[in-house]
């Protein structure tokens, strides 16, 4: 779709209060190219950038009450899409530190000492007793992600779910095993 005119934009977002799906369609559509290009370029996966973009229009859909009050909507857009995409690159990398902490501990193994050899090893089956008690949704979706390193659309493909729903599934259990695991390590860690 072509470039909007200010005009244009402004009809199409006074459209939007009275729940016009045509006028957000277009409004989508004149953005979403774009859009994607900002957010790949930011993230560099193709699938995030989708993701992102479709969840900033929701987020339009929903707020489309409050459209009219948006003084310039282009760049309300790209703000919103850039917050998103920086806010995705944190928890990725939160989300990769915490799960390379875990396995970096569950699998310390210092044969020069056998005490650390005994806490390698019970943090191991505490490890793998937590995954053990992950809902089975979450488990599958952690052990295909993190164990297996399928990618989410490979996997939304392989469980017949959407990409948020792995990456909620996959966020909830990384979650879950920290809260298990973070005391019993502390405990094992600086015991004396």
């Amino acid at each position: 779709m072509s470039k909007l005119t200010r005009e244009k934009e402004l009809e199409l977002l006074r459209r939007l209060l009275s729940d016009d799906e045509e006028a957000f369609t277009s409004l989508f559509y004149s953005y979403k190219d774009k859009l994607y290009s900002f957010i790949f370029r930011i993230t560099g996966s193709a699938e995030i950038a989708k993701d992102i973009v479709q969840d900033v229009f929701l987020k339009i859909w929903n707020t489309r009450h409050n459209a009219c009050q948006v003084e310039n909507f282009n760049a309300f857009v790209y703000r919103m899409a850039k917050n998103a995409a920086l806010d995705q690159l944190k928890r990725t990398s939160r989300e990769s530190i915490a799960v390379s902490s875990l396995r970096l501990l569950a699998n310390e193994h210092m044969a020069s000492d056998p005490f650390e050899d005994m806490k390698a090893t019970e943090i191991q089956l505490k490890y793998e007793l937590a995954l053990k008690k992950l809902p089975k949704q979450q488990r599958v979706v952690y052990e295909l992600h993190h164990i297996e390193g399928e990618d989410y659309v490979e996997i939304a493909k392989k469980l017949n779910l959407s990409i948020p729903t792995i990456r909620s599934h996959f966020r909830n259990a990384l979650n879950s095993l920290k809260g298990s695991l973070f005391s019993l390590l502390l405990m094992i860690l600086f015991r004396p």
